[in-house]
């Protein structure tokens, strides 16, 4: 007889073999799937209450099943490309401008890939996971930074002049690939501090900000300071503060951007395309968000101009 953990992998397995999910991330598939079955619970629900899947439970005790099943299935695909992102795909060539020698970097690239794999444990920075993995995995800041290298203007100026970054082109993508890979770890260590000073804003209070940088440092302690700092930066605005890191401010950017990235996502006549889309909807809704609305209006000129 099979058990109840074997039918919710089965249905689970299902719901994965849809072709409409292939060219996703694995934590974007699975946001998918779990945002469908709370869509459709009171459809669901019945079907499987009956004889082949879970007779006489209900959808309280059906979901976590499911969920669970769904989460297994995931970790089994994420953790191993996870540790070859960080392990090599990542360039930590950055390092050495952060006071930190190269021959530390394999202990931190060790250090970050252990914290990950307990962050994902994490339901709400799972959650905040999916767009940063998901812009790291399709490098999606690869082809913007090529674009911003090439143009020299706002954004570059801003990495370069006002956060003093003294990196070539490919440490700098390092530098915010990072800055990505350590930007959920804000939900993870305060998310019940977050849930009371957000209210309705999308943003973090520089207090809690700091409060947060500081339970970072002992829990990463190999990761350099002005790293961990422009991952915790990311959860402010910058509508409410003008010295965030330009790092930070483009992570939160392509983090809320890619949560919901396809990478052969097609375009209908006529219509805006995908990323060009996304950039002149955030630029409306910059203050929410707290985003920069210059940094927005640059990847909307990028975006534009390379059809993307």
């Amino acid at each position: 007889m099979t058990t109840e953990s074997e039918r919710a992998r089965e249905f689970v397995l299902r719901l994965l073999s849809n072709p409409a999910l292939n060219d996703f991330a694995d934590l974007q598939k699975e946001e998918q799937i779990i945002r469908f079955l709370r869509t459709n619970a009171a459809r669901l629900a019945p079907a499987l209450a009956g004889h082949r899947f879970f007779p006489g439970k209900s959808w309280q005790e059906i979901f976590p099943l499911l969920s669970e099943a769904l989460y297994r299935m995931t970790d089994r695909q994420l953790l191993p490309e996870l540790k070859s992102i960080i392990g090599g795909d990542i360039s930590f060539s950055f390092m050495p401008f952060l006071q930190l020698p190269l021959s530390r970097v394999p202990d931190v690239r060790n250090q970050i890939t252990a914290f990950l794999e307990k962050l994902l444990a994490n339901g709400l920075a799972r959650r905040e996971f999916t767009g940063a993995y998901a812009a790291i995995r399709f490098r999606v800041i690869d082809r913007y930074m090529d674009e911003v290298f090439a143009r020299k203007s706002y954004v570059h100026f801003e990495l370069t002049k006002v956060q003093r970054l003294r990196l070539g082109k490919e440490e700098m993508r390092g530098m915010i690939h990072a800055t990505l890979m350590l930007k959920p770890a804000v939900h993870m260590v305060a998310a019940r501090s977050l849930d009371e000073q957000r209210g309705r804003s999308r943003s973090i209070r520089h207090e809690l900000a700091e409060t947060i940088a500081h339970a970072l440092r002992r829990q990463l302690p190999l990761v350099p300071e002005r790293l961990i700092r422009s991952a915790v930066n990311t959860g402010l605005s910058f509508t409410d503060n003008r010295f965030v890191d330009a790092t930070s401010r483009i992570a939160a950017i392509f983090a809320a951007r890619c949560r919901s990235y396809h990478p052969r996502m097609g375009v209908d006549r006529g219509a805006d395309t995908p990323d060009k889309s996304w950039m002149s909807t955030a630029r409306r809704n910059h203050r929410f968000h707290g985003f920069d609305i210059r940094m927005l209006d640059e990847f909307h000129n990028i975006a534009a101009e390379n059809g993307w």
